[in-house]
């Protein structure tokens, strides 16, 4: 194959058109939310995993209101302000700033960001083939790819091997799924790729990094000429290649603001291209190294703060503790990436023999198993990116079995044309249900109007009275629901309501379970309230469900608010 060309203006017309209606697709489920709002219910606003979406919803509010540094709103213990969320702190301050509410904010971002990595996605897959059809087929993939996990939920395996299917709630290894909620981990890919992009360009292996010879001299140079000579072009050299290694530390540690431990995944994405080009080339890349390394070292300080805040704050410490998001069993990730794996195998000769830098992306897919097993907490989420790599691999490798050309594989394997094209179009439909099915499946939820995706109007018109008043270290004891979206419309803190992010979660669970039952004494609901500083107590519906506690019959409690079956009660002091 010939050197990758350029991305020329049509295709970016065609690949701006096919991105907007991407996106205008996972817009659908929020519009048809909105649309079917009542009198009594309105939509929050989150869909997909509401949780984590109405968390960072709180941060922006927290930020909207004049924060910089920011507490985690989801436990009561009194802990240290830090820069951590820097994305959704800066969203925040937008929203304060243009006056738009912080749902409209995140879902305006989310569209804008999701734009800007589908544009960048096609440019990385173009930096490794000139093929059109190669570029596109690998771009459609990742935009809307999934895995075999539609076929484990048909044939009532949803709970494989003790874990649901990777491609319905895994936004790091699925684009589909970061387009349909999470603006942040779009901004967070796209500097990744832009690194990478950019750290090729600084080794001289990317399509836009050729380097000009001097311009010969028949007249021989005097010393002084020659010695002005060599020092001009070491400093061109090293304007041309260490700016664009600079530039890709710059990503990586932007990047690092917004999720700290992607570093992790650009640091060993980079290492083992560095491997690859030494084998390939058969001399140890000590240039490359030492770019590679500046890289490294500008991105560090966003992994360092981050390893400082959350060893050195008990708080903090205790989140990521119990922060687990291990890897499951490898046959789910065989399912998940099952089907572009076996495409890819007949790409891997010929994108290793390539001239260009296919190796890089070769050289990814090769060290993501290794990554997503790492003894660390969060080692399913290291596979981050590694889709895009995977579906050029894929792609490339569909090509070559839909053709059949000047290739090593065997004639024999796959003699018949019909058969041959008729697996490579089974294998690359086999990715599209499961985005189907999320998308239809969450735009026909949206008219069963369920909880906590719709919210009683009734408590929202408690929560912004209550926002009214309290403080943002304030303390508020609710039902695990309700404290999952109280910090989104308050600049408060609540006892419980969120898995992670609260404190022994499990263990408050079980506390707020006892409080709002009828049988513990008072004594001990007292000494709760003050063990843990709780400034307020919000009564509901989730709050009634959890027992038959009443406060207006609680000497320590007083009723500040009573309105549309929510009432709220001030901690006596």
């Amino acid at each position: 194959m010939s050197a990758p060309s350029p991305v020329t203006r049509p295709e970016y017309h065609w690949v701006l058109f096919a991105s907007l209606a991407a996106l205008a697709i996972t817009c659908l489920p929020y519009l048809l939310g909105w649309s079917l709002e009542t009198e009594e219910q309105a939509f929050g606003g989150c869909i997909f995993l509401a949780d984590d979406c109405y968390s960072y919803l709180a941060k922006m509010q927290r930020a909207a209101q004049g924060e910089w540094l920011l507490q985690m709103p989801y436990t009561p213990e009194p802990h240290a302000r830090t820069l951590i969320y820097v994305f959704y702190v800066l969203l925040g301050k937008l929203a304060a700033l243009t006056g738009l509410s912080t749902v409209a904010t995140y879902h305006a971002t989310r569209v804008l960001l999701g734009l800007g990595l589908l544009l960048t996605a096609y440019r990385f897959l173009a930096e490794f083939t000139p093929r059109l059809a190669v570029r596109r087929v690998a771009w459609l993939m990742v935009t809307f790819g999934g895995g075999l996990g539609w076929l484990l939920v048909a044939l009532g395996q949803s709970n494989w091997l003790g874990g649901p299917p990777l491609d319905f709630y895994l936004p790091e290894g699925f684009a589909f799924l970061v387009l349909l909620g999470f603006p942040h981990l779009a901004a967070a890919q796209s500097l990744l790729l832009w690194g990478l992009l950019l750290l090729l360009k600084a080794w001289g292996k990317s399509t836009t990094s050729k380097v000009p010879s001097p311009t010969s001299n028949t007249q021989r140079p005097s010393h002084a000429s020659r010695f002005t000579f060599h020092v001009s072009r070491l400093t061109f050299d090293a304007s041309r290649f260490t700016l664009p290694a600079a530039g890709a530390g710059v990503c990586w540690l932007t990047m690092g603001l917004v999720v700290p431990f992607y570093v992790a995944v650009a640091w060993a994405v980079t290492g083992a291209a560095c491997l690859a080009l030494a084998l390939r080339e058969r001399r140890v890349p000590w240039r490359e190294g030492v770019l590679a390394g500046l890289a490294a070292l500008i991105a560090a300080p966003a992994v360092a703060y981050s390893a400082w805040v959350f060893t050195h704050d008990r708080v903090y410490a205790t989140w990521a503790a119990q922060n687990l998001i291990l890897s499951p069993h490898p046959l789910h990730y065989l399912a998940a990436y099952g089907a572009p794996l076996l495409l890819a195998a007949f790409a891997v000769r010929e994108a290793w023999r390539e001239e260009g830098p296919a190796w890089l992306p070769l050289a990814w897919v090769a060290v993501a198993p290794l990554l997503i097993y790492l003894p660390f907490n969060l080692q399913r989420r290291l596979v981050e990116g590694a889709q895009v790599p995977l579906s050029l691999l894929a792609a490339w490798g569909a090509a070559r079995l839909w053709h059949l050309g000047k290739s090593t594989i065997p004639h024999r394997l796959f003699k018949p044309v019909l058969i041959r094209r008729c697996i490579v179009a089974a294998l690359l439909a086999t990715m599209l249900p499961t985005s189907l099915i999320l998308l239809i499946g969450s735009s026909g939820w949206m008219f069963a109007r369920p909880a906590p995706i719709f919210r009683d109007r009734a408590e929202i018109a408690a929560l912004d009275w209550l926002a009214g008043r309290t403080q943002p270290n304030d303390a508020i004891l609710t039902a695990y629901d309700t404290g999952t979206y109280l910090p989104v419309r308050v600049g408060a803190r609540v006892f419980l309501g969120h898995g992670l992010e609260t404190v022994d979660a499990d263990g408050k669970e079980a506390m707020v379970t006892r409080f709002f039952g009828a049988a513990p004494e008072d004594s001990w609901k007292e000494w709760l309230l003050a063990e843990y500083g709780v400034d307020y107590v919000f009564w509901g519906p989730a709050e009634r469900a959890l027992g038959d506690f009443d406060p207006n019959q609680a000497p320590y409690l007083k009723q500040v608010y009573d309105a549309g079956g929510y009432r709220v009660f001030e901690v006596k002091q």
